[in-house]
This record gives C-alpha cells, structure tokens and sequence, in this order.
C-alpha cells in the first residue's frame, strides 16, 4: 500500500512524510476517529515478511507501552490494516538534537537540562528493565517547549527476554552481529559482550560530549576505524574544548565515558542527581551566604552525608587522579543506598572548610567522611574516617594497607569502595546505627517517613518483640500517612515477615501482608534493593524458589556493596538452594563488613550441626553471640547437647525458656519454617538432649508448614 499525502490506511489520514529509518517510515497523519494528529510508524510491506524485522517493530510497540514517562513518546495503538504493520505515537513538535547541534556546541544551560531530561528518561526505562541500545541526537527530540522526548525503542530490548542481533553504517542501524549506531556504541555494545543498562550511560556520555563541545569524542573514516577509536582513545576534555564550562562536567562526562562499565557512574539516576546538582550549585551565588543557605535547608532535613574528596599531597597526577577517583565511587556507592541522603560530588567539591563541624554547618550535613592516600614504593594506604558534625566525635575510622603497582589502580579501587561503602552504609553500618538510634529518641508520632525506616533499622539491631510490634505500629501509620513512600512499605514487610520466621506480635496471614508490602514497594520504586531483599524473604517462606532467585538476583544486582543483605539471603540461599553457596555469600559478606553482627553465623552453625560436626557447630554458636535472640541460646543448647555437656546444655535451654517460655511446645513448628524434616528431627534431638521437654510428635512437612 502506497502512502502519500490525502491517502488514509485506516482511520488515518496521512497529512506528510516526516522520516524514515532501518525500522520504517514515519508520517504526520491525522486520526479521524479523535480529531488528533499523530505519528504514524510504518513497516513497508516487504519488511513485514522479515521475521527479524517484524519481529524488532513489534518489540518496540511492546517496549513503549511500558513506559510511562514525560520524557519518552507515548505510543497510542499497534495495528494492522489489510497487511500493513503501523503504530501510531504522540506526535512530537520540535527537531532531532542531532539539529541543533553546531559550531562549538550548545549552551552549558541548554546542556544540562537536555542531558538531565533525557537521564530521566534513561532512568524510567531501566527501572522497567530495558535499555535502549540506540540512543543518539537523532532519537532525542527537542520539543518547541524545550522539552525532551526520546524515541526510536527499535532496538530496544528487555534485559529480562533478551535476544540480539548487530550494526552496520556509521548512522543507520540493520541487521547482524551487534545492533546499534557506531559513533555512540559502547565499548561492550562494540564487540558484542552482553549488555546491561551501562551501554546506554556510555552513549549519553557521547552525546553529553558532542552537544557541550560541538565535536564527536571518537573519529574514524570508517565504521572500523570509529569502534576502534571508541576501543582505544581518551577524548579530550569538556573543559579542553570549552573553557568556560565547569570542571564538574568534565567529570560528569568522563565517567559516563569509562571504558569499563563497572567504572562508569552506575544509573542514569546518578547521572541526573549530579547533572540537577551541578545546576543547582551554578545558580547559585558564589558567596558563602548562598552556601549556607543551602547548608540550612539540608540541615533541616536532617542525616544528610558529605563525601569530601579524597586528599593526595603527592606530584602524581596520576595518584591524584586515583584519589578523586576513589571519594567518587563511594558517593556513587553510598547512593545506592535509597534510605540515605548523600551530597553529590558537585557540592562538595566547592566547599573549602577544613574542620568537620565547618563542613557541616556549609554543606548542611550531618555526617562527614574524609579521606587521605599515601604511597611508599609499592605499598599504599588509604585511611579513611567519618565524623558527626554535630557533636564532633569521630564515628568511624579504617586503614587500608594494599600493594601497588600503577597497573593495579583499577583493582585496589574496586576492592576498597565496597568494603568502605558498606561498612558505613549498610543495615548495621556506622551510618545506619547512629541514625536510628537518633530517631529512636523522637516522638514516634513526629517522625517523617525517612526516619520512620531509619526507626525500622533499630529493630534488626535489637531482636525483641517489643522493638519489633513498636516499629510495626509506626511503619503501618506511616503508610497511610504517605502511601506513595517506598521504603516505608518495604520495611513494614520485613516487619510483617518477622511475624512468621521469630512469631514476634503474630497476627493473621502475616506473609500475605508481607508479600503485599513488598510488592507495593516494588511498584512505586523498582530501582530500591529494599522491596525485592523483602519479597527474597516472602518467598522464601512460601517454598517458591524460582521467585526467590530471581528476588535475591535482583536486589543484590541493585546493591552489590550491601553486605548485610548479602549475608542474610546467603542464610536464606543455604536453606533453600545450596548449603556450600550460602555459607561462600555470608563469607562475602563478612569479607566487605567485618563489623556485621553474628546472626549470619547461623549458616556456618546449621551446616556443621548437619554434617554432625557438633564442635564447629558450637563454635560457630558461640560467635553469633546474640545473648537477647532466643534462636541463639537453643543452638548453643542443641550443640552442648549433642556434644553431651550437658550442665551446660541445661544452662543454655533454661535460656531458651526465659525469652521464650513456649519453645518447647512450638520449636518443631518454628524449626520446620528453616528446615526439611529430616533436620529438624536433627535439632528437635539435641534439644532434648539438653533438657527440653520436646514433644516427639512427628514433624510438619514444608508444604504443611506453609501452608500455615
């Protein structure tokens, strides 16, 4: 079917041509039906005999109907007239950035907004789980309002259904080994390694690159010469070519533009923080009054973190480099974190305070960590320490001996940001125990719902029935005062789950509340690891194990520097999937925080206890050494007891009995929510051996046991 101007297919009336491409032509046509004017995507009718075609236009309907963002087209309706594929979309007044694009670029305003929106964009995706592949200024719209909206999901895909295809041209897409545009590939997307959302963060560093400066980062004659540009060369400066634009931009670019993935910033969402920031901190006066002012108002607000760069007093640039480096990773790294309030790199940059009570009181930050490199020969140190500017006393401090060689940056890197990063930031980091110990002593009917999950935190480090039914009552107030609050609903469904796994202030269907909570977190911000860490437990305890991998996968892919959940779905991956695997995910996490509590020793204790090595096992016991846990006591009492000392096996249950006078009636029901029933016929042995009056009914099967 031939489409001209006047011509209808459908309810459509074409009004004009508007562009064409490796996926079909678009035209401006009007839908008689609602009197709007539309979009209107065509897949030419020899195309649609191309399975692999069809097969990518219809991807790119499914993909754009899941996204629902003021900075990506909306599409309208995928339909089919007489044999021709067409999808109708939002039609967009305005140019391809690719347009607007000259001389030495565009303004550091124009810049920073376009980059921010289509970051946002990026961000909407990911959080959907589908990253682009294509992104580049033709496929970014500039609206007559100033507006962005990306386009052109073609060669889109869901890193959940993922299939591949390829490249060729230096500006057009087709068919075979690596799909995408050349000049905005990424080194991965290039020679064809798996993606992930980071592709698409290197190709925003391109365009962030070209739109500030006017010119391409990477230059070939040809396809082969540009990947291997793309491959082999450090672009030059933003601030090289532009010397009027901030040296924080710089920075921004070149990150987005590390070769290595895992170096690059890690989320389109930590590239809007720091490019709204950056904007932020221009807008600014430059006098202190300005400062302070902003300092005011995230004090205010209260916890929030300042990461100071990292000082080298060194000649090395190269070291100096390395510094900077280190202190923007952790930033990078405490953002992952979504219950903390981290100062972006473009704040803290500008502050010139050297005591940390100035720094606090400049920047508004309750918390600041500061940090210093030396090297000697081959050997490096970093010491790095977080202070409270409030009452000055010095929380936290850590030295880190590693050998160096110039060739090792990368590594040393990579294995000190996660250890610091979560040894301040996780549930029993440094960070986490002062503030919720801080709210603790807040009127519970005061607290917003930032502190109503930091009050969450207090419990995980108490273990009781009251601290568990007192955070349970502020977390469910809390949703029905702010119902759109992630974290809140996250954790109020770890509370709920507590009342099955410990039976703590139990009310009915304590998982199905559970897995609604998680679920509701889940929803409103797929990006926090805290809703998935809930729904790995939920089904955990439901015996639905396919449902908890891809839970555990997804929160630890959310957050790899979060050692408290790592260790716990270690014990959790022990008891449902792999006794050896969880024990390796609890010796991980230890590895990133050695200052995590014993309750992960539980996995090293119910391995020993069931290959019948009762001596590991208490010694295992003994380490958890969580004195108010009534799980504690009974596992030193069932050791003791198999080991036959008994006096202080007895000593060890009559423990048991004073946190929880009812274990010997309800510890097979307990134990059979963890255990097969073979183990738990196991345990329910060494506790009677120890003098607990254990009933010898026969044990509950799992399927029984959740059934209840």
């Amino acid at each position: 079917m031939e489409l001209t101007s006047g011509s209808s297919i459908g309810a459509y009336k074409i009004l004009a041509p508007l562009g064409s491409g490796g996926m079909g032509e678009v035209y401006r046509a009007t839908d008689t039906r609602l009197s709007r004017d539309v979009a209107l995507k065509v897949l030419p009718p020899e195309m649609a005999y191309d399975a692999d075609r069809l097969a990518r236009f219809q991807r790119e309907a499914n993909i754009l109907a899941q996204l629902d963002h003021p900075n990506i087209v909306t599409i309208y309706s995928v339909e089919n007239c007489e044999g021709v594929h067409f999808l109708t979309m939002q039609l967009v007044q305005g140019a391809p950035l690719d347009r607007l694009i000259s001389g030495p670029g565009l303004s550091l305003d124009q810049v920073i907004r376009l980059a921010e929106m289509t970051a946002d964009a990026l961000d909407a995706a990911h959080q959907k789980g589908i990253i682009h592949r294509d992104l580049k200024p033709a496929n970014i719209m500039v609206t007559d309002s100033g507006s962005v909206k990306v386009l052109d999901f073609g060669l889109a895909k869901n890193v959940r259904d993922f299939d591949d295809a390829t490249i060729i041209g230096s500006g057009h897409t087709q068919i075979g080994a690596v799909m995408g545009t050349p000049a905005y590939m990424s080194p991965e997307q290039a020679t064809g390694r798996p993606l992930d959302h980071r592709t698409d963060i290197f190709s925003l560093g391109v365009i962030l690159h070209e739109v500030s400066t006017g010119k391409h980062p990477f230059s070939g004659s040809s396809s082969a010469e540009l990947i291997s540009s793309i491959l082999r060369d450090t672009p030059a400066s933003v601030t090289d070519l532009r010397s009027d634009f901030p040296p924080d931009l710089a920075r921004i670019v070149r990150r987005c533009l590390e070769k290595e993935p895992r170096h690059r910033l890690q989320t389109a969402r930590d590239v809007s923080n720091e490019l709204r920031e950056l904007s932020q901190s221009l807008t600014a006066t430059s006098s202190r009054t300005a400062a302070t002012d902003s300092g005011e108002a995230r004090a205010a607000e209260g916890f929030w973190v300042a990461v100071l760069p990292f000082k080298y007093k060194g000649s090395d640039a190269h070291l100096a480099s390395f510094a900077e480096g280190l202190s923007d990773e952790v930033i990078t790294g405490l953002s992952r974190f979504s219950y903390l309030r981290v100062i972006t790199r473009a704040s803290t940059a500008t502050c010139a305070c050297n005591d940390a009570r100035d720094v606090g009181k400049e920047l508004g930050a309750r918390y600041v960590m500061e940090g210093s490199l030396r090297v000697s020969g081959s050997r490096l140190r970093l010491t790095v320490q977080l202070a409270d500017t409030l009452s000055g006393a010095h929380l936290w401090a850590e030295t880190y001996d590693r050998a160096f060689t110039p060739d090792s940056i990368f590594d040393i890197q990579d294995d000190l940001v996660p250890r610091i990063v979560s040894t301040v930031a996780d549930q029993y980091g440094v960070l986490t125990r002062s503030m919720s110990e801080i709210v603790s002593t807040k009127d519970e009917s005061s607290l917003s719902p930032f502190e109503a999950v930091l009050r969450g935190f207090r419990y995980f480090a108490r273990l009781t029935p009251q601290e568990h039914g007192s955070v349970r009552d502020v977390l469910e107030r809390m949703t029905r005062k702010a119902p759109n609050h992630a974290d809140c609903f996250g954790m109020l469904a770890m509370m709920y789950i507590v009342e099955y796994s410990d039976s703590y202030n139990a009310l009915p269907d304590p998982l199905g509340r559970a897995l609604a909570a998680a679920q509701r977190a889940t929803d409103l911000a797929p990006s926090h690891a805290l809703g998935h860490y809930a729904l790995a437990w939920v089904y955990f305890f439901r015996k639905q194990t396919p449902y908890f991998e891809a839970s555990v996968q997804r929160a630890l892919a959310l957050n790899p520097m979060d050692a408290s959940v790592l260790g716990m779905l270690g014990v959790l991956v022990q008891h449902a999937v792999d006794w050896d695997r969880g024990c390796d995910m609890v010796d991980q996490a230890y590895q990133l925080n050695p200052n995590l509590p014993g309750i992960m020793r539980f996995a090293y204790f119910s391995r020993a206890y069931r290959k019948r090595q009762y001596a590991e096992a208490l010694e295992a016991a003994i380490r958890i050494n969580m004195p108010g846990f009534f799980y504690y006591h009974a596992a030193l009492a069932g050791a003791l007891g198999q080991l036959g000392q008994l006096d202080a096996a007895h000593k060890a249950a009559q423990d048991t009995l004073a946190l929880r006078p009812d274990f010997p009636e309800t510890a097979p029901h307990e134990y059979t929510k963890w255990y097969e029933p073979a183990d738990v016929d196991h345990f329910m042995a060494g506790l009677r051996k120890a003098g607990l009056p254990i009933p010898t009914t026969s044990i509950p099967t799992a399927a029984a046991a959740t059934s209840r």
